[in-house]
């Protein structure tokens, strides 16, 4: 956070980190914040200043541009400075805190309202917008910007310029650049979608959900990040994935590294953020799919076969880790059709059979018992 060691009030005002954390802040956002401003207590002026300008957010006004809201930003920090001719009028008249002045309410009011407008019409107003039509937005670095929402009943297919592929779920938008960057692509999401994304070792794919961000390289996998929810769940179908937090002090090098770190997922496998735990947890998807080629998949009818041989089967079979005893489970062996059966299905006959039974940890299944009858 050194970076905002330079910031004036109105790079405050307009940066998300900042925003998140004055608005919908969380235990570690809290204290992050608390001990940057322990470490800068020259900032605490233009922190207050900050702070009181977003909170400040309380009426509703037609929309305008970008540009107005510039102007209007612009005009509310100027103003907000004391002059040379308030100072000298200070010994003959009470000062009003600027904050308390109407004027500044109502123009921090109407800019900030104008700057998440679209996060509220994306929960409150999607059956008033126009399904699949584009809105081109301009941001500092000129980056053009579409926005796509699904006002429909049913998912619609949005196709960006690298070949990649996305289902965008009803109720939910998308906001990506005409081109992408060489070095990275990113897109923004608020709802939920499935993702099929183009290889390309050498340009990661992040995908922006509310307070996570997912990273791949190209592989399949779908984000469930309605504003709304209490959960945010990132579930993986091929390849690999990262997940971690915007909050997460070392995001910079997360994103520039091409490696995947935080969390990492494999199919099957997904992540369940709860926001106002701020707390991540790692698990199966609610029905594992098989995710080798048809022709490769065994038919799982098994007559004596050790029980090892069985679990390794499985597991390869599902690209899943299931961890046993091999020295307790060696001597088992296992009569059964197993052909037709979920996952789940399937680890419960084979457990009740050998007196053992099983749980899901960390992405993984891991049995557990004390042998069976020989």
């Amino acid at each position: 956070m050194n970076h905002y060691k330079n910031y004036g009030t109105e790079d405050f005002v307009w940066d998300t980190f900042f925003r998140q954390w004055v608005l919908v802040p969380t235990r570690e956002t809290d204290n992050k914040w608390k001990e940057w401003l322990s470490e800068n207590p020259e900032m605490s002026d233009k922190i207050s200043q900050a702070r009181q300008a977003v909170l400040s957010l309380n009426v509703k006004e037609p929309e305008i541009s970008n540009l107005e809201i510039a102007e209007i930003v612009k005009e509310t920090i100027a103003r907000a400075k004391p002059t040379l001719w308030d100072t000298e009028r200070n010994a003959e008249f009470e000062i009003i805190p600027f904050y308390k002045r109407f004027w500044f309410k109502i123009a921090a009011s109407l800019t900030l309202f104008i700057l998440f407008g679209w996060l509220a019409k994306s929960s409150l107003g999607l059956k008033n917008q126009i399904a699949l039509t584009p809105k081109e937005i301009v941001t500092e670095d000129i980056v053009r910007y579409t926005e796509k929402i699904n006002a429909t009943s049913s998912p619609i297919l949005v196709a960006l310029e690298d070949g990649s592929k996305i289902t965008l779920a009803p109720s939910s938008i998308i906001r990506y650049p005409e081109n992408f960057a060489n070095e990275k692509r990113e897109v923004y999401l608020n709802g939920e979608a499935f993702f099929d994304i183009s290889k390309d070792p050498h340009r990661p794919f992040f995908v922006y959900s509310n307070e996570l961000v997912t990273k791949v390289l190209g592989t399949s996998f779908r984000i469930k990040a309605y504003k709304t929810s209490r959960e945010i769940t990132v579930e993986v179908k091929t390849g690999r994935v990262s997940v971690f937090a915007q909050s997460d002090p070392n995001i910079k090098e997360k994103i520039t590294n091409h490696e995947l770190e935080g969390v990492v997922l494999s199919p099957n496998q997904k992540i369940i953020y709860a926001r106002d735990q701020v707390r991540m947890v790692k698990t199966l998807v609610e029905k594992p799919e098989i995710i080798i080629p048809k022709a490769q998949i065994p038919q799982f009818i098994f007559e004596d076969a050790p029980v090892t041989q069985v679990f390794d089967s499985i597991a390869k079979t599902y690209g899943i880790d299931i961890l046993y005893d091999e020295e307790m489970l060696k001597g088992c062996p296992l009569t059964a059709i197993l052909d037709n059966q979920t996952l789940h299905e399937k680890l419960t006959i084979i457990c009740k059979a050998i007196e053992a039974n099983y749980e899901i940890l960390d992405g993984q299944i891991v049995i557990h018992g004390g042998g069976c009858k020989n």
